[in-house]
């Protein structure tokens, strides 16, 4: 494609998004399809002022608390800011770095300070650098708050528990694509372990350039909390003959799974395409009885929802627990799941994925609050 043709397509996808803020109300629904359509919300300068709206932080007022080098995480999170250069742009003067790196200090601390019941863990920083260099200091707090008591809380309770729930769906993905790679991954008893630093660092650990992580989370951010498990399932696919193109040890599979999202040139576009289609086709409620057998943790959120789920901006291990955990003899009936192939036009199904996860958005975010609105829909269900 030529240049001309790219920077004309940017114009055009520009005026898109500045219209749909400048609306009135601004067209939250509009957003999110342009966030998860190819190439995202284009430049940092666009997505600080998109992103509050996805996260509905826009009439958020947040104060940082006082003392907050004084919280028992500060000495960790001093290790792991100043492993963090390597995310900082090229060339930058000491004294830049120094910047950066107290204000990720601060940012971090400041949220951990304001929540005490959110525990630090090593990766988290990862999260945050990425916000701190595309919005600056003061909107990256009050993203970033919004994002740890959200979509990022079940990674920051006190032991993996919740974690490993979520991890539960993967297999259960990957099996309605490709039966016999599930085979071949559970006779070598690799687990899912290996894609733990891939979600709770939201891929910003391994990927390559801050370009591709802000495209990336221009579309976590549009879409249901459980996408980034979905996108986990499409880098596996990806490297399936890879897989299954030698021994079936533990150890050589472990190995090229975890390198399998630091390929050079990682078909960005291509993935977030595939993950949207496979979410259309297999909903985690569908999959939840699966993701429950398979595992034995008798978890179900087959009645919950999907959608109900953006609209409430609520975690996806919290609605696991809230909606209990069943015994055998009351699991919900398994629900029969569509088996068709994934659509081809990418529009039409960015465009259908935007309306399964978010359908209900467009009406609440531009509300006072979604979250406030969110509990009467549940009375519904």
């Amino acid at each position: 494609m030529s240049r001309n043709v790219t920077k004309g397509k940017h114009r055009s996808k520009r005026a898109e998004i500045l219209k749909a803020l400048h609306h009135t109300p601004v067209d939250i629904v509009q957003l999110r399809k342009l966030a998860i359509a190819p190439e995202g919300l284009l430049t940092s300068e666009l997505r600080a002022q998109v992103w509050p709206y996805l996260l509905n932080t826009v009439n958020q007022k947040l104060k940082a608390p006082e003392n907050i080098r004084q919280h028992p995480e500060f000495q960790q999170v001093i290790l792991d800011v100043n492993r963090s250069m390597k995310r900082f742009p090229a060339g930058i003067s000491d004294e830049k770095v120094t910047e950066l790196q107290d204000q990720l200090t601060d940012l971090i601390l400041s949220v951990l300070s304001l929540h005490p019941e959110l525990n630090y863990y090593q990766g988290y920083h990862d999260i945050c650098v990425t916000f701190l260099l595309a919005c600056g200091p003061q909107l990256s707090f009050q993203l970033v708050e919004r994002l740890s008591t959200h979509h990022l809380r079940d990674f920051m309770d006190p032991t993996m528990n919740s974690t490993t729930h979520i991890l539960n769906y993967l297999i259960p993905i990957l099996d309605k694509s490709d039966s016999e790679l599930v085979k071949y991954i559970t006779e070598s008893e690799v687990g899912t372990t290996f894609a733990i630093s891939w979600l709770i660092t939201w891929y910003s650990y391994v990927l390559h350039t801050q370009d591709e992580i802000e495209r990336l989370y221009d579309f976590f951010l549009s879409c249901h909390p459980l996408m980034p498990i979905y996108f986990a399932a499409q880098i596996v696919l990806q490297s399936s003959e890879d897989v299954m193109a030698g021994e079936c040890e533990m150890s050589r599979v472990y190995q090229i799974l975890t390198q399998s999202a630091r390929k050079p040139n990682l078909p960005l576009e291509e993935l977030i395409r595939k993950s949207s289609d496979a979410f259309i086709l297999f909903p985690p409620s569908h999959l939840a009885r699966e993701a429950a057998e398979f595992y034995k943790n008798n978890l179900a959120v087959s009645t919950f929802c999907d959608y109900a789920l953006v609209a409430r901006h609520e975690t996806p291990d919290t609605v696991l627990r809230r909606l209990g955990i069943y015994p055998d003899d009351k699991l919900p009936k398994k629900k029969e799941v569509l088996r068709t192939s994934p659509k081809k036009n990418y529009w039409n199904a960015a465009r259908t994925a935007v309306i399964a996860v978010s359908g209900a958005v467009g009406a609440v975010v531009v509300a006072a609050s979604g979250l406030d609105w969110a509990p009467d829909l549940f009375n519904f269900l």
